[in-house]
C-alpha cells in the first residue's frame, strides 16, 4: 500500500461553475508521422524474427513508399553479409537466404560512418543495381543505392538496402530519413539484451529441424564445394533425412541451394575482375569444370562464356 504524502488537487472546484470539460480533437492523423507509425503497430505485434524481417522490407516499400529494398544481416566474425529478403526489379518481395557475399568497401564505410559519424544512412552513387532472380545474380543497369545500417546497443547487426530500381527516381531524403528510424526500431527489436514493448528481443529457438538447416547453411557458407554425403556426416544424420529436411523448410532442394550459392559467389568474383573461369569456377565450389557448365547451362540457359560476355556487356552500359 503506497503512502499519500502529497496535496491533492480537486480540480472541479479550481475550474467555475458550469465550465465545459476537456473533450477529444477529431484529427485525420494523416500526418508525415502516421505512415512510420502504422508500419511499428504492425511490426511489434510479431514474434518470428524471420516474418519481422520480410514485413520491414514489405513496410518499406508500401507505407515508406522505397521502391525498393533489402536486409542482409552482418557476420561480422566471417566478414559477410547474409540475405534475407529483397526484392526484384519488378517490386516483389523475394527469398535472398541463399545470397551470400563479403563485405564490400561501400558497406564498411557505411557502418563507419554510422559508428564514428553518426550517419543514419549513407548514399552511393554509380552502383550497380542488381536483382537475384531465378538462381541468376545480375547486373541490370546502374545507378544510386542508399545503405542503412541496422544497429543494436552493441553494434551493427545487418543493413537495409534501397534504390530506384530502373525508375530512375531521385534520391527521397524524408523517405531515408523515416527508413532509418524503421532500421533503428529493428535493431532494437533484434537486440537480445533489451526489452521492447514489455518483451525480450524476438529469437525463437529454433527446431530440431530449423537447426538442421541452419547447420547446413552454416557449413556450405564456410565450403560451399560440400557434397551431400559430407554436410550429413559432419551433423551426424543420414543423407535421406537431411534432404528430406532441408526441402521441407527452404522450399528447394539442398543441390539446387548449392548450386545458387556456388553461382552466386561465382558472379561475385566476376565483379571483381577475375577473368580466368576455370579458377573462378574452382573458388565458388564447382567440383569441376564440367559440372559448372551443366549448372549454368540448367540454370542461366547459357554457356559459362556467354553469361560472362552478357555480364559484361551490362555493366558496361
Amino acid at each position: 500500500m503506497f503512502k499519500l504524502t502529497g496535496r491533492r488537487a480537486n480540480w472541479p472546484s479550481i475550474l467555475w461553475p458550469d465550465a465545459p470539460g476537456p473533450r477529444a480533437v477529431e484529427r485525420s492523423g494523416r500526418g508525415d508521422l502516421a505512415p512510420l507509425l502504422a508500419v511499428f503497430d504492425e511490426i511489434r505485434l510479431l514474434d518470428d524474427t524471420d516474418l519481422i524481417l520480410r514485413r520491414v522490407v514489405e513496410l518499406a516499400r508500401d507505407r515508406i513508399g522505397l521502391k525498393r529494398a533489402g536486409i542482409f544481416l552482418l557476420d561480422p566474425s566471417r566478414h559477410l553479409m547474409l540475405g534475407t529478403w529483397g526484392m526484384d526489379l519488378s517490386c516483389s518481395v523475394v527469398d535472398e537466404h541463399h545470397i551470400v557475399y563479403d563485405l564490400c568497401e561501400s558497406d564498411l564505410e557505411a557502418l563507419r560512418r554510422s559508428e564514428n559519424e553518426g550517419a543514419h544512412f549513407t548514399v552511393f552513387e554509380n552502383c550497380p543495381i542488381i536483382e537475384h532472380q531465378g538462381g541468376e545474380t545480375r547486373i541490370a543497369g546502374r545507378g544510386w543505392v542508399a545503405k542503412t545500417p541496422i544497429r543494436s546497443a552493441h553494434g551493427a547487426i545487418g543493413m537495409m538496402f534501397n534504390d530506384a530500381a530502373l525508375t530512375d527516381a531521385v534520391v527521397d531524403e524524408t523517405k531515408q530519413a523515416d527508413t532509418a528510424v524503421l532500421c533503428a526500431v529493428l535493431g532494437m527489436m533484434l537486440d537480445p539484451t533489451r526489452v521492447w514493448f514489455g518483451r525480450r528481443a524476438v529469437r525463437p529457438l529454433e527446431s530440431p529441424s530449423q537447426r538442421l538447416v541452419s547447420s547446413t547453411v552454416a557449413l556450405l557458407d564456410e565450403n560451399p564445394g560440400m557434397g551431400g554425403k559430407e554436410i550429413a556426416a559432419a551433423l551426424n544424420v543420414s543423407l535421406s533425412h537431411l534432404v528430406r529436411v532441408f526441402k521441407t523448410q527452404k522450399g528447394m532442394s539442398l543441390v539446387e541451394y548449392r548450386n545458387r550459392l556456388r553461382l552466386d559467389r561465382f558472379a561475385v568474383l566476376l565483379d571483381r575482375g577475375l577473368t580466368n573461369l576455370v579458377g573462378a569456377a574452382f573458388e565458388a565450389g564447382f567440383g569441376s569444370y564440367s559440372q559448372f557448365y551443366r549448372v549454368v547451362r540448367a540454370q542461366l540457359h547459357a554457356s559459362p562464356r556467354q553469361y560472362v560476355r552478357g555480364s559484361r556487356k551490362t555493366d558496361a552500359r
